[in-house]
C-alpha cells in the first residue's frame, strides 16, 4: 500500500504532463502488468475536445489500431462510454452485447501481445471521458488472479491522476478562468434551465433589463457571442455547477 501512496505523492508533486508516462509505468509495475494505456478526452466546447493519451503498448499494435480507426468500434471504448465499473477483457469477450466483428479487435490485440487485461472507465465533472487499461503479455489463470488486487489500486490512483491533470492544465492556461459575479452566475444558472430574461428577473427580484445586463456581462467575460454559447462555456469550465442544496 505504501507504494500506492508514493505514486499519489508523485502525481501531486508533478510539474509537467511529460512526467505522467513514467508514473503510469510505475503503477503497472505495482500491479504486475506489462502494459498500460491511459486515454482522456477533455471537452473545450460541446463539439471539440483535447485528447490526452499515454501508453507503452506494442508500437506495431498501436499503429494498426490507429490506422484502422478501431477506436470507433473498440468494445472496451463502447463499454466505457456508458459504464463506471471496472471490467476484465475476458468479460468483454464473453459478452453478447458486442458485434463479432468488433470483438475481433480483442483477438487481434491478443495476437499482438496483449493477452489479458482489464479496464476502468473514467468520467469527470465537466464531461471528461476516458479509461485506463492494464495488460499482460501472458494470459495464464495465475495472471488473471491478479485482477482482484490490481483493480482497487487503480481505483485509488485515478482520482489523483484526474486532479493532477486538472492542475497541470490550469497552470498551462494562457488566460485565467473568467471571474463571474454571484448575480451573473445566478442568471446563467437559471438560463441553463431554459428560463427567459423576464422569467429570470421575476425569480431574482430584479428588472428584465438588469437580468439581460448580467447575462451579457457573463457572456463577455466567457468570450461567448451569445447566452447559449455562454452557458456551454460556463458548464464546461466549471463556472456553474448543478445545485445540491
Amino acid at each position: 500500500m505504501k507504494m500506492v501512496f508514493d505514486v499519489i505523492e508523485q502525481l501531486q508533486r508533478s510539474q509537467s504532463m511529460s512526467e505522467l508516462p513514467e508514473i503510469l509505468k510505475s503503477v503497472s509495475d505495482i500491479v504486475e502488468f506489462d502494459y498500460f494505456l491511459f486515454g482522456l478526452a477533455i471537452p473545450n466546447t460541446i463539439t471539440n475536445s483535447d485528447v490526452l493519451m499515454f501508453d507503452n503498448y506494442p508500437s506495431e499494435w498501436r499503429k494498426s489500431y490507429d490506422s484502422e480507426g478501431y477506436v470507433k468500434r473498440d468494445p472496451i471504448v463502447q463499454y466505457s462510454i456508458s459504464s463506471y465499473l471496472p471490467i476484465t477483457w475476458s468479460q468483454i469477450m464473453e459478452s453478447s452485447d458486442y458485434k463479432k466483428k468488433d470483438l475481433e479487435i480483442m483477438w487481434e490485440a491478443n495476437a499482438n501481445g496483449l493477452k489479458a487485461g482489464f479496464s476502468v472507465p473514467i468520467h469527470g465533472t465537466i464531461g471528461e471521458f476516458g479509461m485506463i487499461s492494464f495488460a499482460s503479455s501472458i494470459g495464464t489463470s495465475e495472471q488473471q488472479m491478479k485482477y482482484a488486487d490490481a483493480i482497487p489500486v487503480i481505483q485509488m490512483v485515478i482520482p489523483a491522476l484526474q486532479d493532477t491533470i486538472r492542475r497541470l492544465r490550469a497552470a498551462q492556461e494562457k488566460e485565467p478562468q473568467a471571474k463571474l459575479t454571484k448575480r451573473e452566475i445566478e442568471c446563467l444558472t437559471w438560463a441553463t434551465e431554459g428560463k427567459s430574461s423576464w422569467e429570470i428577473s421575476q425569480i431574482l427580484g430584479c428588472s428584465e433589463r438588469t437580468a439581460i445586463f448580467h447575462l451579457t456581462n457573463a457572456a463577455t467575460k466567457l468570450g461567448a457571442t451569445n447566452r447559449y454559447q455562454a452557458i456551454s462555456k460556463a458548464l464546461l469550465s466549471g463556472v456553474i455547477n448543478p445545485s445540491f442544496s
